[in-house]
């Protein structure tokens, strides 16, 4: 009889095949014995099913992989270069093809060969159903493995390692396919994870650098499209996993460098206080005068501290900070090198080592600098 070994492209089809080799795991040893005796295979064709079942361990492990990488991200970034990889069934079994090939050739290996006239295409049994690794109805052998040859627990023990990657692959495909659909239906979730993403991007400047003006953030599509939908939210939800990370990449650049625009910063600044463009405002009228807030050091150039304090200020990290003040910086001292700047820094945190603790000292410098601008202005 001719079986099928069709499986659904769908969260019911991995379903249908997890559990069929669950069925395997309660007593994959009396269903082995049972489909080898069935079957009548001979050590020579053990020897060829276990050469078979490592090949396609070895291709299995590989996809299981590819999806681990792939799961790590793919639920946490509004956006990503393998969207629909968990939601287009097409997409996702082409992924895993080795895997549930794999499963086909062992189970039909294991499924009884029948003379009977072959049914209708719509009437014919499944290998998911029939095979002695499956469901088929299988009596329990006296004497076990230790009866056999070697080779038929080396096989049990090949399978065993292979059904558990199969099972792996196939629970990451079902965990991430259930994830990104219940994602997809939190309007609030989605947008949390497109503004997370748009900052984080923005944040690795060195990314997005070349990619800003205010003129062609005005012409982004993608920005132009999320104006469209009148809410934000509403666009978030709809993009979910719809674009890749070029083109969220080029929108969290428009969208920042536009946003900023309202608060009169240029688009580097934009940037740069992509968090708060409120201190970057503030930020910007400090750099008019800092030399009001900052004493001469040795050699002309001004005092490390003063510097060192207006990073931590604001928030920006202390590689970021000292870029931001270098190239923002107009007054009339020269200005130290960025190493002499954390030297000073460094020299703080070693005298004072509990209030370095847990970010105190850059806590500690941003409030001195409170203080600082408190008495000059």
């Amino acid at each position: 009889m001719v079986h099928w070994t069709d499986i659904e492209k769908s969260k019911e089809g991995i379903l249908q095949i997890l559990d069929v080799l669950k069925n395997y795991e309660k007593d994959g040893e009396v269903r082995l014995v049972y489909g080898i005796q069935r079957r009548g295979f001979d050590e020579y064709d053990i020897q060829q099913l276990i050469c078979i079942v490592r090949e396609r361990l070895n291709m299995t492990r590989r996809e299981l992989l590819r999806l681990s990488k792939i799961a790590l991200t793919y639920n946490k970034l509004w956006a990503t270069d393998d969207n629909n990889c968990f939601r287009d069934a097409d997409k996702l079994f082409r992924m895993i093809r080795s895997t549930l090939k794999g499963t086909k050739i062992i189970y039909k290996r294991f499924t009884p060969i029948c003379r009977k006239k072959v049914p209708g295409k719509d009437f014919r049994p499944s290998v998911f159903v029939k095979s002695a690794l499956a469901y088929a109805e299988c009596g329990r052998d006296l004497y076990g493995l230790d009866s056999y040859p070697d080779c038929v627990s080396t096989l049990y023990a090949e399978m065993g390692a292979y059904f558990a990657n199969i099972i792996a692959v196939l629970v990451i495909c079902h965990q991430e396919l259930t994830k990104e659909a219940m994602i997809g239906k939190d309007a609030d979730l989605c947008l949390k994870l497109l503004n997370e993403q748009c900052k984080s991007i923005v944040s690795d400047m060195k990314d997005v650098i070349g990619m800003m003006s205010k003129e062609d953030a005005s012409q982004n599509e993608l920005l132009k499209k999320s104006k469209k939908n009148g809410s934000l939210k509403d666009f978030a939800q709809q993009g979910w996993h719809k674009y890749n990370i070029k083109s969220v990449t080029r929108y969290a650049t428009s969208r920042a460098v536009e946003n900023g625009a309202e608060y009169g910063l240029e688009d580097l600044e934009s940037l740069y206080f992509i968090n708060d463009y409120e201190k970057g405002k503030k930020a910007k009228e400090i750099m008019t005068h800092f030399d009001t807030f900052a004493d001469k050091g040795r050699g002309g150039k001004m005092d490390t501290t003063a510097i060192a304090e207006f990073v931590c200020w604001t928030g920006l990290s202390l590689a970021k900070g000292y870029q931001y003040f270098s190239s923002t910086y107009k007054g009339c001292y020269d200005l130290p090198q960025k190493k002499s700047v954390w030297a000073r820094f460094d020299s703080f945190k070693k005298a004072d080592p509990e209030a370095a603790q847990n970010g105190g000292m850059e806590q500690k410098f941003a409030s001195d600098f409170e203080t600082r601008m408190t008495k000059r202005l």
